[in-house]
């Protein structure tokens, strides 16, 4: 598992050939995905002892952090329209979305 200053990184959602001894085997993809309620600011815990320890990148200051809604209606009415330019990192290409990078691997 891929990690930055010891956090899992986001799971990257790929689709491609399993290994060549593996093809012959049935595959099953199991995949969960979860929202907060719509009211929930999305700023992080700075109680955590981890991102204590690795430093936070605040892109808000707490009052002005997103709400889950505001961040989920922009996420969906930005599907498939905004155009995505390159990254400085290989095989990344990025948006924003109500102020926040998002980044698309490929």
């Amino acid at each position: 598992m891929p990690y930055s200053h010891s956090i899992p990184d986001n799971t990257v959602e790929r689709v491609k050939q399993p290994p060549e001894d593996q093809r012959h085997a049935t595959r099953l993809g199991v995949f969960y995905f979860c929202m907060s309620n719509d009211d929930v600011r999305l700023a992080p815990l700075v109680e955590s002892p981890v991102l204590k320890r690795v430093g936070i990148k605040r892109r808000f200051e707490d009052d002005a952090a997103p709400t889950m809604e505001v961040w989920r209606k922009g996420r969906t009415a930005k599907y498939g329209q905004s155009e995505l330019k390159p990254s400085s990192e290989n095989g990344v290409e990025e948006e924003t979305i109500a102020g926040v990078v998002v980044r698309h691997f490929s």
